[in-house]
C-alpha cells in the first residue's frame, strides 16, 4: 500500500496536534486489493475516558495507548460502503517513543491469530518533542502469520 506524501503529512499534523498523547484514526480509499487512499479522518481518542471509567480493565492512558469509538467507526464504516469506499489505513501516533509496529499494537490488531480488520494495514506516526519522528507501516503476512513492517521514513 502506498500512502501518498499529503496523506501521511495530515497524520503527522494530527499526532502533533494530539502531543504529548496518542493520535489515531483512519485512512479511507477505494475498495478492492490495490485501493487507492483518499481521505485522512481523525478520530477521537476516547481511552482516557474509558480509564477514568474503569481503570483496571484500561490501565493506559492516552500517553501510550488509543482506543477509537466503536460506535464512530462503525458510523463511518457505513458512509464509506455507501459511496463505495472502506477503511484502508488504521493510524495512531507514538510519542516520545519511535515509530514501531509495538507488542500492543500487534495484539490488538489480531483476533484468534487473524487480522481484526482484513486488508487493512497500520501506520504508526513516531512523534518526539512534538515533532515528526519517522513512521513505519505494517501489513499483515498470511504465510507468516505476523506483520511486515516497512519504514516510510
Amino acid at each position: 500500500m502506498k500512502i501518498p506524501e499529503r496523506f501521511l503529512q495530515q497524520c503527522f499534523n494530527h499526532g502533533i496536534e494530539c502531543y504529548p498523547e496518542e493520535a489515531c484514526g483512519f485512512i479511507s480509499g477505494t475498495t478492492g486489493e490495490k485501493g487507492e487512499c483518499i481521505k485522512v479522518h481523525p478520530m477521537e481518542n476516547i481511552i482516557n475516558l474509558l480509564h477514568q471509567q474503569d481503570p483496571q480493565n484500561h490501565p493506559r492512558t492516552a500517553r501510550d495507548g488509543y482506543m477509537i469509538d466503536p460506535l464512530k467507526q462503525i458510523k463511518l464504516e457505513r458512509e464509506l460502503k455507501e459511496s463505495g469506499h472502506q477503511i484502508r489505513v488504521i493510524y495512531h501516533s507514538h510519542p516520545d517513543v519511535g515509530a514501531y509496529f509495538s507488542e500492543k499494537d500487534t495484539e490488538d490488531a489480531l483476533w484468534n491469530g487473524h487480522p481484526r480488520y482484513p486488508g487493512v494495514v497500520y501506520l504508526v506516526c513516531g512523534i518526539l518533542k512534538g515533532r515528526q519522528d519517522g513512521a513505519v507501516l505494517a501489513e499483515f503476512n498470511q504465510e507468516t502469520k505476523g506483520f511486515n513492517c516497512m519504514t516510510l521514513c
